[in-house]
């Protein structure tokens, strides 16, 4: 649907997740973390095994499930390639918490490289220097 049609575009965000937190590498995650964002707001989450895939199989369950964007931690430059030739976009290098990664994404404050540091004050880090909120 179009937002001429009153209702605002569907997009889908997947996050490779190991436990709450942002897997490590993408290729190697044992869960995938599904989002459907309409607006600024989540619709719906679910979350699937990906243990055994290999980094082809990944590519073709995001195609599969209609991913617009992949936030994760690292992944190989051959599958980067392959995405981005799939119109994924990805927004790679970042670690922390999946959920606090998410809320950021919504705000527009989530950039590659970006490290989510646990804390009272929810203190953002990038490349090593922390930053205050």
């Amino acid at each position: 649907m179009s937002c001429m049609d009153g209702v605002e575009d569907v997009m889908k965000i997947a996050i490779p997740v190991f436990e709450n937190r942002i897997s490590p590498r993408f290729d190697c995650a044992p869960g995938l973390r599904l989002c459907e964002i309409e607006g600024d707001k989540i619709t719906g989450i679910k979350e699937i095994s990906c243990e055994g895939w290999n980094g082809n199989e990944r590519v073709s369950q995001l195609k599969y499930f209609g991913v617009d964007t992949l936030i994760c931690g690292g992944l190989p430059d051959y599958l980067l390639g392959i995405l981005t030739n799939n119109r994924i976009k990805v927004i790679p290098w970042v670690a922390g918490d999946a959920n606090e990664v998410l809320t950021l994404f919504l705000r527009g404050q989530l950039n590659s490289g970006m490290v989510i540091c646990p804390g009272r004050k929810r203190r953002r880090c990038k490349r090593g220097i922390k930053i205050q909120q």
